[in-house]
Parts: structure tokens; C-alpha cells; sequence
């Protein structure tokens, strides 16, 4: 094939006007190559020849040179998407993924030059990036080997595997919804394509359904990409070394749930027959500690939460929680039962992963610190001041995160469920009027009453949220706001913004 022909530095020619997508002149190419314009200049010539008729490499006067549209270069150049991706990509990305190729073939040995050709960098370049990573491997207890025949990762399968989630649960998208979509562009762009092959993705989604058929729900997210990732990592770490055994605690009889051994053991014969490997007896125990700590959503959405009597203690936990965060943020939700489910059906399956020592990511955990720092450092706090979960004092800010959003979302929507009571001079007719236009501005307000004024006094802070009145009022303990009797765009924006709900 013609990329065979090709060197090193006119595949990186070819590489640079494929990703800009448009014209790149021999000046800027030889900045982005760090080689003189003459170097360019013959490489293209070079290209040219090589390629004869098939004029891959347009030029355009006073533009430069660009890529023809209509010639398949990934093919020419033996790319895949992803691959065509790695060019200019940034160099903590590119750290990144070195260190998860290592660690997933590991400890099978990887060239420099090998890797040099993959990012289209000098050697030169990867090998400061090799001792940045070898840095980053001793905080977890793993090295790294060089040697004459390449460079690969030492340490205990533990510790790979356990880097690796962590690293692929800190992948910008982390939800499972992309995944769903096989052969759309938007799967295709996942992170995960990157390291594992869509024969082996697509197995893993197809495991998951059946999954899910078995118990009658869905695994929702985040949970649902750990098992991907961690499934996915077996039958890599697997193909890379038959012999890796993920040497742990093998709880040979403490399966405490039937339905999930039984969805267990047939994940696990069907990874089996897809290896033509014999899966290790504790990789069962690690599969099987996954779904029992994951969060499983009946597909009758109607379905309430069943409390059990052994539910008493996480009840409790849930009830001193909400008393505690309430007193922070100085909004009670002790009577919000949605909020106390929504705690609930967490706070089973976060036990669960505490106890079995799983690991997981939030995405969105910076900003949430950033945009909800009150609720974070009320949740935060009184996780740690409780008594009940002495487990839950020291979570992490990925964890505490998920607790917030639930928090975040009580106070959201109690800002749009006020009471309301409206003041209007205007007659019974105009005052239904205004009523009927604030109901159609704020559909999840309550009208309490519609009084004059001379009848407000009669309300408390502890009744009404706030008063739309059509005429100045005395000093109230109730907030107030000033309103025509129509009600129109520019009174519903200065209710909003007294309330600052934009």
C-alpha cells in the first residue's frame, strides 16, 4: 500500500492539512513540523510523485496546500478516526492515553518510536512524557520498565485495573447514553473507541441488555459506565496476558442477592465463550460486587420505593441529613418526600460501593463545587458531623457531588412552587384577570387568596411566599412586589428578578 512508501514526516504533512481541514501554507507547515520551508517543499514533491495521478495534495495560489475532498486519506494513510484524532491533540490528553495504553497491555512492552509515530511528536518529545508518567505510577504503587526490547508497566493487576477506572471515569462524557447509538458519529466519538475495539464494545452493551432484561430495569448512570469500563478492562487486561489473575479477596459464598449471582454467572460464561478464556473465580466476586452496589431503576417508573424493616437505619440517616443540610441552607426539607426517595435510592447502592471499595467519578464534580458552593459545604459538612453512617464522614468530593445535585434540585424547584397571594384594587373581574396571567407566567405557583388591601395583614411568612400587589402597601413581614393589574412581560420580569430567577 502507498502509506508504506510514505516517511514518517510525509505521513505528519498528510496528517496536518487532513485535520485543519482547509489550506495550510509550506510556511505554517513547517512551523507546525519544526523543519525548514525546503523541507516541506521536497517532502510534497515527494508526496506528488509517490502518488502520481491520484493528486491527493491540492495547491491553490495565495492559499496554500490542502487535502483533496474527494480522495479517502484515512485510508491512504491507514488511519482510524481516532487515530487521525492524535495529531495536535494536547499534551495532557496525549499523556493521558499513553498511560492507558500501557496500562491496559501491560506487561507486554511498547517502543518509543512506535509511540512517536502514533502522536506524530519526536522521540525526543515521548520520552519526557514517559518520565512525566512514571511519576504520576508511583502514587499508586506501580513503575515503570524500560528495556532494550520497549517500555511497559510493573506493579499488581490491582493497581492497573484500578488506575484504569479511574482514569476512564474521568473522561469528559460519562454517560452511557452515547454508547446506546452503535453506528452514529457521536458513539464513534466516545473515548472508549479509543482504546477498545467496537467488536468488544458492542459485546459489552449486548451482555448489559441482557442484564437489564434479568432484572427488570435499568441501570442507570453512573453506575452503568463503571460496569462497561470494568468489563470492558477484563477482556482487554485478558487478551493482553492470559495469565493475569486480579488477585483480591475472593468472598466465595457471600452473595447476598440471587438474582444478581445468577445475572453474574451469566456474564460471566458468556465473557468466557467470547475469550475462549477461563475467567478467574475472582473476577466473579469483583462482576457480581458491581451490579449488587450499582443503582437498578424499575422499568415501571410508577413503582414507589419499597421500605423493608432493614431499611431503618439508612430512613434514619436520610432523616438526620435533611435536618442537617436544612438548618445550613436555611430551607427546610424534612416534609420533601421526593427529595427523602431520590436520598434513599442513592444511599443504598453508595453503602454498597463504600463496603465493596468501588470507585467512582463525577464529571461534573468542579462545577458543581463551583456553582453550588453553599449546598456543597452544607452536604460536606454535615456528612461529616453525623453519627449514623460513620463510613459516610469521609467521602469523597465525587460522592459528596452526587449528593448535591439532589439538594440543588429540592431548592430549584421549591423556587418555582411559591405562594402566592395577590392584592388588587381594581374590582373582581380585573382581579381574577391578574390572577389567571401570574398562574400562565408561574404554572407551579400557588394562588393562596385574592384580597384587598386592607385584608393582607392577615397572612404569615409561615402561609405566603410572596405578594403581587397593584397598589403600594405598608411594610409587610411577607415579601412584596409592585405589579400592574395586567401583569404583562415587563412585571413578569421584575418578579423574576426580585426573586432572582434569572
Amino acid at each position: 500500500m502507498v502509506q508504506e512508501f510514505l516517511s514518517t514526516r510525509e505521513k505528519k504533512i498528510l496528517t496536518a492539512l487532513l485535520k485543519v481541514n482547509g489550506y495550510l501554507t509550506s510556511i505554517e507547515l513547517s512551523e507546525i513540523l519544526n523543519v525548514s520551508d525546503k523541507t516541506i517543499h521536497r517532502d510534497l514533491q515527494s508526496i506528488r510523485y509517490k502518488f502520481g495521478c491520484q493528486s491527493i495534495v491540492q495547491y491553490k495560489r495565495g492559499k496554500g496546500y490542502c487535502i483533496d475532498p474527494i480522495s479517502d486519506i484515512n485510508t491512504v494513510l491507514g488511519l482510524s478516526k481516532q487515530q487521525a484524532g492524535f495529531f495536535g491533540i494536547d499534551v495532557e490528553m496525549r499523556r493521558r492515553n499513553i498511560m492507558i495504553l500501557l496500562l491496559l497491555q501491560a506487561p507486554i512492552e511498547t517502543s518509543i518510536n512506535k509511540l512517536a509515530e502514533i502522536y506524530f511528536i519526536s522521540n525526543a518529545s515521548i520520552v519526557n512524557d514517559l518520565s512525566i508518567i512514571e511519576a504520576e505510577l508511583k502514587q499508586y504503587s506501580l513503575s515503570l520498565v524500560r528495556s532494550h526490547n520497549g517500555t511497559h508497566i510493573d506493579g499488581s493487576e490491582y493497581n492497573i485495573r484500578n488506575l484504569l477506572m479511574q482514569m476512564f471515569n474521568q473522561f469528559p462524557m460519562n454517560s452511557a447514553q452515547p454508547l446506546l447509538y452503535e453506528n452514529t458519529d457521536t458513539a464513534m466519538d466516545h473515548d472508549l473507541y479509543t482504546f477498545f475495539s467496537h467488536k468488544d464494545i458492542s459485546f459489552v452493551k449486548l451482555l448489559l441488555d441482557r442484564v437489564e432484561q434479568i432484572l427488570c430495569g435499568k441501570i442507570k448512570d453512573p453506575y452503568y459506565i463503571n460496569i462497561f469500563t470494568h468489563v470492558l478492562i477484563l477482556i482487554k487486561r485478558l487478551e493482553n496476558n492470559e495469565h493475569t489473575v486480579n488477585k483480591g479477596n475472593d468472598e466465595n459464598g457471600n452473595y447476598k442477592d440471587k438474582v444478581i449471582f445468577n445475572c453474574t454467572s451469566m456474564v460471566v460464561q458468556e465473557i468466557g465463550k467470547y475469550m475462549n478464556h477461563t475467567i478467574p473465580t475472582n473476577e466473579f466476586f469483583y462482576i457480581y460486587q458491581y451490579f449488587y452496589s450499582s443503582r437498578i431503576d424499575p422499568e415501571n417508573d410508577n413503582n414507589p420505593l419499597k421500605l423493608e424493616e432493614n431499611n431503618d437505619e439508612e430512613k434514619g440517616f436520610v432523616k438526620d441529613l435533611l435536618k442537617r443540610v436544612s438548618t445550613e441552607v436555611k430551607n427546610d426539607f424534612s416534609n420533601d418526600f421526593s427529595l427523602q426517595q431520590a436520598l434513599l435510592l442513592h444511599i443504598r447502592p453508595l453503602t454498597k460501593r463504600i463496603e465493596s471499595k468501588i470507585f467512582i467519578s463525577n464529571p461534573l464534580k468542579d462545577d458543581i463545587k463551583r456553582d453550588f458552593p453553599q449546598v456543597f459545604k452544607a452536604v460536606k459538612q454535615a456528612l461529616e458531623k453525623q453519627n449514623l453512617k460513620l463510613a459516610f464522614r469521609n467521602l469523597s468530593d465525587n460522592e459528596i457531588s452526587y449528593i448535591v445535585v439532589y439538594f440543588q434540585s429540592a431548592l430549584e424547584k421549591k423556587a418555582q412552587q411559591k405562594r402566592v397571594v395577590i392584592v388588587c384594587s381594581s374590582g373582581v373581574g380585573t382581579s381574577h384577570l391578574l390572577a389567571a396571567r401570574v398562574k400562565r407566567t408561574f404554572p407551579d405557583w400557588k394562588i393562596v387568596d385574592i384580597v384587598s388591601a386592607s385584608r393582607v395583614q392577615k397572612f404569615s411568612p409561615h402561609q405566603v411566599d410572596i405578594i403581587l400587589t397593584t397598589v403600594k402597601l405598608e411594610k409587610q413581614n411577607i415579601p412584596s412586589i409592585l405589579v400592574s393589574s395586567i401583569f404583562n412581560t415587563i412585571d413578569a420580569v421584575k418578579v423574576k428578578q426580585a426573586l432572582n430567577l434569572i
